[in-house]
């Protein structure tokens, strides 16, 4: 998760600040959190995408997202940036405070039951599935044995989408639901649709996690068990006459063919 920018710590802290002090500007967030105030915007998008908190004016909102467009831009590689650099004075006016005050929402501040501890193990697990797989959806969630509810990780993912870390769209066909992807997985999926195929053949054991077959690759699903092996070709599984066969077992000893 570290590459991914989240610390929940950061919305907690801010989240502390306006239940003591009420409705606070943005430029007292700081001094009240003992935050950068990097990390109070970031702390403020979190409790945004969760619908704890709330702005007096769209101007604070507004100000908010200029804050984190201009940092996009200033951390953006420059084969990626588009279009003339703000000047110094535009970049300046960007982080005037005074753009308005940020409240707790009425249902959050009386009903004390926000459960920050349940969203953080869901984000920490859609974390770890998104630098597992790079595109997450149900299907290759399915197949997981995690204790963490499937809903609960997708709002954790779209959150992530609203803070800009992810992105939602339809990335891999024939599946039903919602998916999300990092940007450098969308690159690497670019990247093997446009190259030549290399009939490059892959052997993995059948209990290794990248055993998909018959969960997002076609055919018939080989049980992950370690006496069992796949073969991928290009990532497919290789079947076929002249093929190597998908499954191979083991001979079994004589206590199994032996009578019982």
């Amino acid at each position: 998760m570290d590459h991914m920018h989240i610390n929940p710590s950061d919305a907690r802290d801010v989240l502390d600040a306006l239940r003591s002090n009420g409705a606070m500007f943005s430029s007292d967030l700081p001094g009240a959190t003992g935050r950068l105030p990097g990390e109070v915007q970031e702390g403020l998008w979190d409790l945004v995408a969760r619908g704890i908190v709330t702005a007096d004016g769209f101007a604070a909102v507004r100000a908010l997202l200029s804050r984190r467009q201009a940092w996009s831009r200033r951390h953006m590689p420059e084969r990626r940036r588009f279009g003339p650099r703000p000047s110094p004075g535009a970049q300046r006016s960007l982080r005037q405070p005074g753009e308005g005050r940020w409240a707790l929402l009425a249902t959050a501040a009386h009903s004390g039951q926000l459960t920050m501890a349940v969203d953080d193990l869901a984000e920490q697990m859609a974390g770890q599935l998104l630098a597992r797989w790079g595109v997450v959806f149900w299907d290759l969630v399915a197949q997981e044995d995690i204790a963490v509810p499937w809903r609960e990780i997708l709002w954790s993912l779209r959150r992530f989408e609203a803070r800009g870390l992810v992105r939602g769209g339809r990335f891999v066909n024939g599946f039903a639901g919602e998916q999300y992807a990092l940007p450098e997985a969308l690159d690497l999926l670019r990247h093997v649709r446009r190259s030549a195929r290399k009939d490059e053949l892959v052997t993995l054991c059948a209990a290794d996690p990248l055993n998909l077959s018959g969960v997002i690759l076609p055919g018939k699903r080989v049980p992950a068990v370690r006496t069992n092996s796949i073969v991928l070709r290009d990532g497919l599984l290789a079947t076929g006459p002249g093929q190597p066969a998908p499954v191979s077992a083991e001979k079994p000893g004589p206590s199994a063919t032996g009578p019982r």
